[in-house]
């Protein structure tokens, strides 16, 4: 049996041969269809699997392409033979490069694939081209909707790429001394905050006042106490040459880059006076003991303690002796020694000879200046003057 078979099939390989040599169809053959990328044909074979087919009629695949039915399936009268080749897409997508395979032979199937199909996107090859079989680079941006804040108002826009891109879309212009956040290289993501701030510097100049001296003298001739203004203070003028950076119109910052006196400034001038005043009458005797006395009940009246009268007992010992006339050449003057004397006289007329309206006044200065007598007899141990 075995030779019987092997002689028929001889048989019609010969027969197979020598109607193909004269162009007919070969005896036993049948059609198969081919369709290789979508594009169909129609071949005559005689027999053989998928694999014997695509062999003869120099069709070659690699392991990523697709073919249907197998490679090693029968091709039987009337067969279909598919073969889809794998393409390597170099795609860049929102910016990010990867890798993508796929069968698809055109930009726009392609983008079909990856469900951008109906989407608003920009593709940096025409959606109509081909697919070559070797490949191709393909740039896909699916754009954002970002928030771009100028000029004082913010807008939403959907645009694509950089954050150049989107400013660009809404016909921004800027230059290198604005301040974009985030960076104009950076790439958009989806709700991006934009901010445009307007960076500017101008150059003012501006009048700053130079404040006036205070000289002052004794005059002996003029009642104790009494000031004299002998020429009025007049304050000075210092032009500024400024440098102000402004965003968005606002001064940020500024830096003086000239400054010149274009008024001196005049001094005041006042004369104290160290005359004693007459007596007008007979002095009503004062003494030490009696003023202290007036003293020990106006400090318990603060709310401060025996400790706090003891330190002003010393305190005015040492300035003048608890004496109301007590009189220095530097116009101070009475128990607490004011200078000038004349200052007393917030609390009375007879702040001249009264106790008690001095006391007052020194007990007023010392809260303020010290906040209790202790501290003023500190400060007073401390300097030689309270």
């Amino acid at each position: 049996m075995s030779v019987i078979k092997t002689i028929a099939l001889s048989v019609v390989g010969v027969l197979a041969l020598t109607f193909s040599g004269f162009g007919l169809k070969p005896l036993l053959g049948h059609d198969v269809t081919l369709i290789i990328d979508g594009q169909p044909r129609t071949v005559s074979v005689i027999y053989g699997s998928v694999s014997e087919v695509l062999a003869d009629e120099g069709v070659t695949v690699s392991a990523r392409d697709r073919v249907t039915p197998s490679m090693e399936a029968v091709a039987g009268n009337q067969a279909v033979i598919e073969v889809e080749y794998a393409r390597l897409i170099d795609l860049t997508l929102n910016g990010q490069r990867g890798a993508y395979w796929t069968y698809s032979t055109t930009v726009s199937a392609v983008l079909e694939d990856l469900g951008l199909g109906e989407s608003s996107i920009q593709v940096s090859a025409p959606q109509t081209d081909s697919v070559p079989r070797e490949g191709m680079a393909l740039t896909v941006d699916t754009g954002y909707d970002v928030d771009v804040t100028a000029d004082g108002q913010t807008r939403t826009i959907h645009s694509f790429g950089t954050v150049a891109n989107a400013l660009t879309d809404l016909g921004l212009a800027w230059d290198e001394n604005d301040v974009i956040t985030p960076l104009v290289a950076d790439q958009l993501t989806d709700k991006l905050p934009i901010s445009l701030v307007r960076v500017d510097e101008q150059t003012v100049n501006r009048d700053v006042a130079i404040a006036f001296e205070t000289q002052n003298s004794d005059d002996p001739d003029s009642t104790q106490g009494k000031v004299t203004v002998v020429t009025e203070g007049v304050e000075g003028v210092r032009t500024q040459t400024v440098l102000q950076v402004l965003h968005d119109g606002q001064v940020v910052s500024e830096t003086v880059t000239a400054e010149v006196v274009t008024r001196e400034p005049v001094t005041k001038v006042t004369t104290t006076g160290t005359k004693a005043p007459a007596a007008s009458a007979p002095a009503v005797s004062v003494t030490p003991g009696s003023a202290q006395a007036i003293a020990h009940d106006l400090v318990l009246a603060r709310g401060w303690d025996e400790s706090e009268f003891n330190c002003l007992v010393a305190l005015w010992n040492k300035e003048s002796g608890w004496r109301t006339t007590a009189a220095n050449p530097s116009g101070a003057y009475g128990i607490p020694q004011a200078l000038p004397g004349s200052k007393m006289a917030a609390f009375g007329s007879d702040w001249q000879t009264n106790p008690e309206t001095q006391i007052k006044w020194g007990l007023s200065y010392i809260e303020g200046r010290y906040s209790t007598p202790c501290g003023g007899w500190a400060a007073f141990q401390s300097k030689g003057w309270y």
